[in-house]
């Protein structure tokens, strides 16, 4: 008995100075949000990719560059002027018209789909922020609420200790006290645990140094949900980043798609040559005078093939965008409505823990409580209602994090704050 006792000591004073395992500031998720949207790497990468998509943007529609030649003629070539020496060429290609315009405006359309792709991923790292600062909570709430039962055990275990020496009680009863501490101790070595495994993935997120903690999180409310499902349908299709993206695709193969139509049609070059006369032997005006002259070239696109195919592909990749923004529409409406009614359920089972379930888990341990210490129920009864509790009360708060869960996603998946 006395070893039993000795052993509960140790494992008390082991635990103890651990306390919470990290600081004690605490932080608040707007704060980390902010610091997760200025330093996650991702989204610096989907920045730049759109950054870099709208300069390419601005120099797509732009002319090829000029060609100048230069020609000179080793074998002088003579006309009734004089020898031709030295021989000058510029000129410049131009796209039939509406050929650039079209590529210009594909682009900028690539372009925008990156910027919304850009803005889904600060959407899904806003997400993946909350729901990390949710789970720690939960862990924090759980810690503290763990640590309060082992008080209660402690007390628990010291009530029976006495009714034992006094023989008003069996040793059993003083031995399960033990064990169920055992068990509370257990239980928050392994939620430290855990909230050092979140510790690390908010450094990932946050792209803080390694091993750096995390203070403690306040406390969350669960605040009423007053949208309508037809109402988050309507947002969703002004502000759900994969809908918008996906229009957008259907634009920009529409524009290549007339593009490809376009290449039916010929480019044109325009140039002129200058060439240098040497001084002949007459004794005409114009002897030794240089001469230039204006050309215009087209190509001639008759590789019919070639152009169908394009035709074709483009064609395939229009029809391949509008059914990618059907499936988009179809999977952000099941996704807002599946969490339209969690987000209901979750909300009443909140309601029910905060106003019934709790309420009597702490009715019937303190029934029981009294009850034991007055000698009317076992011991049994007491460690089962203090075990009713503790479940409950974690109960409640786990309620509270999937209710702000679920609310979480389906601003991910409508695209805004709600």
């Amino acid at each position: 008995m006395k070893i039993c006792r000795i052993l509960l000591i140790l494992l008390i004073g082991l635990i103890a100075p651990l306390g919470y395992l990290y600081a004690e500031e605490t932080i608040t998720l707007g704060s980390l949000i902010d610091e997760a949207l200025n330093n996650n790497p991702k989204i610096k990468v989907v920045y730049s990719e759109w950054k870099a998509a709208e300069y390419k943007a601005r120099y797509v529609r732009g002319l090829p560059d000029p060609m100048a030649s230069y020609g000179y003629f080793g074998e002088s070539v003579e006309t009734g002027v004089g020898p031709q020496e030295n021989k000058y060429g510029v000129s410049q290609k131009i796209p039939f018209p509406g050929k650039l315009g079209l590529k210009g405006k594909a682009q900028a359309k690539l372009a925008s789909i990156l910027e919304e792709k850009y803005e889904a991923a600060k959407r899904e790292i806003i997400k993946d922020v909350k729901f990390l600062y949710y789970d720690i909570f939960w862990v924090d709430k759980a810690i503290k609420i763990t640590e309060e039962e082992k008080a209660i055990i402690e007390g628990l275990e010291k009530v029976a200790q006495r009714k034992y020496e006094s023989n008003l009680t069996p040793q059993q009863d003083v031995i399960k006290a033990q064990v169920e501490l055992s068990k509370l101790i257990d239980k928050l070595f392994l939620l430290k645990q855990n909230r050092k495994s979140l510790e690390a993935k908010a450094n990932r997120l946050l792209n803080r140094p390694r091993g750096k903690e995390l203070g403690k999180t306040s406390d969350v409310e669960s605040v009423e949900f007053t949208y309508e499902l037809d109402e988050l349908h309507r947002i969703s299709d002004e502000s759900s980043q994969q809908l918008l993206a996906s229009k957008l695709d259907i634009e920009r193969a529409e524009y290549e798609r007339s593009l490809a139509r376009l290449n039916y049609l010929p480019d044109f070059t325009f140039g002129i040559d200058y060439t240098e006369i040497g001084s002949g032997s007459t004794t005409q005006p114009n002897d030794g005078d240089d001469a230039w002259m204006g050309k215009v070239s087209i190509n001639v696109p008759i590789w019919f093939g070639k152009l169908n195919a394009q035709v074709k592909e483009k064609k395939a990749l229009l029809e391949s965008s509008k059914k990618n923004h059907e499936d988009a529409e179809n999977v952000v409406d099941y996704e807002v409505e599946d969490l339209y009614f969690k987000i209901a359920t979750y909300g009443d089972i909140v309601s029910l823990y905060k106003t019934a379930l709790v309420p009597q888990a702490e009715q019937a341990y303190d029934a029981a409580k009294t009850s034991y210490e007055t000698g009317k129920v076992d011991f049994l009864n007491w460690l089962d209602s203090e075990r009713v509790l503790l479940q409950t009360r974690l109960a409640y708060y786990k309620a509270i994090v999937d209710y702000q869960k679920s609310i979480a996603y389906l601003e991910r998946v409508v695209g805004r704050d709600l």
